[in-house]
């Protein structure tokens, strides 16, 4: 495991590093990377990571480091960003056991539509608002991490 993680996240971040990426630009891309990885739709967080770095002038290898970094906790935090999104909106809550999901979209597909459509609309929402504040606490602290690593280089 711990090969994995020197191979695959601290190697490539020293070599951009290495290669004049400043701490704090690299910081930037870790944090937006790290949290658009757990962004509640499954399937397209590559894709807001590239889209986002081209719109942000990021590094596009640092941001998909990071991508990869969060993406478990996609996962993790589909459900919880679910009920935030309920919350906010004051949605009723949506049942999300498997068995429950499919019996409604195979009865009536358009209200599975209509309430999960809903759901993962009001969950991006969510995580927005979680998203904002965590992506300047993160850039900020690892922005202090890597400086502090440049100096003991």
């Amino acid at each position: 495991m711990n090969a994995f993680v020197q191979e695959r996240i601290v190697s490539p971040i020293k070599a951009l590093l290495n290669q004049g990426l400043t701490p704090d630009s690299l910081a930037l891309c870790l944090a937006v990377g790290f949290v658009l990885g757990f962004f509640p739709v499954f399937g397209i967080t590559t894709l807001l990571c590239v889209l986002t770095a081209g719109a942000l002038r990021l590094n596009q290898v640092a941001i998909q480091v990071a991508n990869y970094c969060g993406y478990p906790l996609q996962f993790i935090l589909f459900i919880p960003f679910i009920r935030l999104g309920e919350y906010l909106f004051g949605l009723e809550r949506i049942s999300v056991n498997p068995a429950d999901i499919f019996m409604l979209a195979k009865s009536d597909f358009s209200l599975f539509l209509e309430l999960y459509g809903l759901a993962i609309s009001a969950a991006c929402a969510a995580w927005l608002v979680v998203a904002m504040p965590l992506i300047l606490l993160l850039w900020k602290g690892f922005a202090v991490l890597l400086k502090a690593k440049m100096k003991t280089v």
